[in-house]
């Protein structure tokens, strides 16, 4: 007989919960740091970063955010198929195969090459047709001012721009930037970064070229260069409360939006000198009482937390001892044998991520990050597929097929006015998904 909904929710091993109110403050929060009515675009590559691409999309659709970027056309059509109608930006070049179902799926691409304006100019032309003859494609120009892994040239934009205006199936949306060090305290790459995208657009505007999203600010940019903000940023670890950088460095009260969970299988004593784990790392110094826990590096618990990593047991730390495998870690809770709490049982909930109930503990994502040699992004984005995620802090809304998040730009008073970005509901269904 097959397993139930309930009955499969009951029985996962290793659970994310996802807090949905926090990345509503978490987007506020950015909000408000927001100059001269810059727009924010919820980066939700990557399954959000492992935390559930649908789910945080409309979470920070509903706070403020006024599009959504992705890496692939995979990733905006899974958006679109969950009924998002907000512009979806990729964030880098597509393969060939990639451009009809984007085109197909109203996604706004950016392009890094003339062949690739060309490719997609053709597509177009080939996908709209019948009904759906006079529709264009929106592009962004990628432009590469030092990270070096796409984009065009400084001195080739200009040309890009020309070739786009000849494209009768093309629309030039908008021209942006990856910054590569802007979480770093030396602020000189990223100056230098924002200053030469600043002197190109100048370029294109003095040969009258419009371009109404300019957009080149990251998270830590958004914190750190009010004046790479331009009309949009492009927020994703901070929407999660989450830090490439030292917390002390500012002071925006984030949420943490992950916690993460696995349970107890086996507990068992061992003498002093028996050993634990592949390759034989751990030795124990003391009889001991060893906890199983069910996660493993095939879930995204890594590897090279091997001896360094720890967990929560009944509100205490305990540490990860002998190696990480596939499927299993062990934890010592010997402290736990005199403990107020008293020993836990096989089938008991611990925490990996999160904080005791108490609230007394904690482990962020950053903590775990620094235990194991990464940075914090690397720990949730690796949540495996076995990782169950719930989401907790409100509903979302799923059905978007009535309304429609879209940007209104508004002409600048002068040639150094940014372009106020806004959502705006609009009043009636205007497109079909295909189009929008």
């Amino acid at each position: 007989m097959a397993l139930t909904n309930v009955a499969t929710a009951k029985i996962h091993r290793v659970w994310a919960r996802v807090d949905l109110q926090a990345y509503r403050h978490n987007v506020q929060q950015v909000i408000r740091l927001l100059k001269h009515g810059a727009g924010l675009s919820a980066v939700v590559k990557a399954n959000a970063y492992g935390h559930g691409a649908v789910e945080v999309a409309q979470a920070c659709l509903q706070a403020g955010a006024s599009r959504l970027a992705v890496v692939n056309v995979i990733q905006g059509i899974e958006l679109r198929e969950a009924g998002i109608r907000a512009p979806i930006q990729l964030l880098g070049p597509c393969t060939p195969e990639e451009l009809a179902p984007g085109i197909d799926h109203g996604l706004v691409f950016a392009v890094s090459s003339i062949d690739e304006i060309a490719a997609l100019a053709d597509r177009t032309r080939a996908a709209h047709q019948g009904p759906y003859r006079g529709r264009t494609t929106k592009v962004h120009l990628l432009l590469d001012t030092g990270m070096g892994r796409g984009g065009f040239a400084p001195e080739d934009l200009w040309p890009a721009a020309e070739r786009i205006q000849t494209e009768k199936t093309l629309e030039l949306e908008g021209a942006f930037t990856h910054f590569s060090s802007a979480e770093e305290p030396d602020p000189a790459p990223t100056s230098e970064q924002v200053g030469l995208f600043r002197q190109v657009l100048k370029g294109l505007e003095e040969r009258r070229v419009r371009v109404p999203i300019r957009h080149a600010a990251n998270s830590a940019a958004t914190v750190f260069f009010p004046d790479a903000q331009l009309d949009m940023v492009r927020c994703g670890a901070i929407l999660h409360g989450l830090r490439g950088w030292d917390s002390a460095r500012d002071t925006v009260p984030l949420r943490p939006s992950l916690s993460l969970y696995c349970r107890i299988v086996h507990i068992g004593k061992r003498s002093a000198g028996w050993t634990v784990g592949y390759n034989r790392t751990y030795r124990c110094t003391r009889e001991s009482l060893l906890a199983t826990l069910s996660v493993g590096y095939s879930d995204g618990y890594r590897r090279s937390l091997s001896g360094r990593g720890e967990v929560l047991i009944r509100g205490r730390r305990c540490p990860v001892i002998g190696t990480v495998s596939m499927d299993y870690i062990v934890a010592d809770v010997t402290a736990l044998t005199n403990g107020p709490q008293g020993l836990p049982d096989v089938g008991e909930e611990v925490t990996l991520i999160g904080a005791s109930q108490d609230g007394t503990e904690q482990i962020t994502v950053e903590e775990v990050a620094a235990n194991s040699g990464t940075i914090p992004y690397v720990i949730t984005t690796q949540l495996g597929p076995n990782v169950e995620r719930t989401f907790i802090g409100g509903s979302v809304k799923t059905d978007l097929h009535d309304s429609e998040m879209e940007l209104r730009y508004e002409e600048p008073e002068s040639k150094t006015s940014v372009v106020p970005l806004r959502p705006e509901v609009a009043e009636e269904r205007r497109r079909a998904v295909a189009g929008a």
